[in-house]
């Protein structure tokens, strides 16, 4: 408030000066209404302030420009989760993948192929591997091992012999 009255103090000591230095005439016409406008201004500027509410609606706006970014970063982060997950799922897959191959690979055989379904939970579900051996009971001795390890039951575990033979 005090620094609004200092403003008007101000102008209407520079007019009457300006006013009193201009020469009487036609210029004098108009320096007086160009400083009336600033003057009223001057005087006016707290009450458009009100009126218009200025300071609110720019709160207003920065508070919901925050909440569109916060919006947007629960979104960002939302979707991170979701490739976070898929990459470990990922991870999680090949590492069992080489798992399945050491235990092929430990009984003589090797693993040309090896599937793997999985519950909703990322639980194992069903495993098929597809193997090259000359041992005959490398398959079921696989077998047994995965389900000694992992807990799958017998019957979720395929095992299928390169000449095309099923377990």
């Amino acid at each position: 408030m005090r620094e609004w009255l200092g403003k008007i103090a101000g102008i209407l000591c520079i007019m009457t000066i300006m006013l009193q230095l201009l020469p009487e005439g036609s210029s004098g016409k108009y320096v007086k209404f160009y400083a009336s406008l600033l003057y009223l201004l001057v005087a006016a500027g707290p009450l458009l302030r009100l009126f218009t509410q200025e300071d609110l609606l720019e709160r207003f706006l920065k508070l919901e420009l925050l909440k569109e970014e916060h919006y947007d970063l629960e979104s960002a982060v939302e979707g991170l989760q979701g490739l976070k997950n898929e990459m470990f799922q990922n991870v999680y897959e090949q590492e069992l993948t080489c798992q399945f191959e050491e235990i092929v690979q430990a009984y003589g055989a090797f693993a040309e192929d090896t599937d793997i379904q999985f519950e909703d939970d990322n639980t194992l579900r069903e495993v098929k591997i597809k193997i090259r051996t000359e041992d005959e009971t490398a398959a079921e001795k696989i077998r047994r091992e995965i389900t000694g390890i992992y807990g799958l039951e017998q019957d979720r575990i395929q095992i299928e012999e390169a000449g095309g033979r099923m377990e």
